[in-house]
């Protein structure tokens, strides 16, 4: 069960929102696997890994972060994955 899920919408084609999610993952030294349709990825933090699956459905990028840190908010990964989205 997803421990916080969100979806974040983007223009253009589902390949260049992946590309851009791999690409800002990688960077965070965390692991990326998936297509165009869904996939999934962790991505180490200081307080421990935040793992996760994406799906994307029309011109929506759809995030379930399925574990995370106890003390890391939900709020602050989903801000966090909006940054990298938004900037990669």
């Amino acid at each position: 069960m997803a421990k916080h899920s969100f979806s974040v919408p983007f223009n253009g084609p589902s390949q260049d929102i992946v590309a851009k999610a791999k690409a800002a993952i990688e960077k965070a030294g965390g692991k990326f696997t998936g297509n165009e349709g869904k996939g999934d990825f962790s991505v180490p933090t200081p307080a421990g890994t935040v793992k996760g699956t994406y799906a994307v459905s029309a011109q929506s990028f759809s995030v379930d972060i399925t574990d995370k840190p106890f003390i890391v908010p939900g709020s602050a990964i989903e801000s966090q994955v909006r940054k990298f989205l938004e900037t990669a």
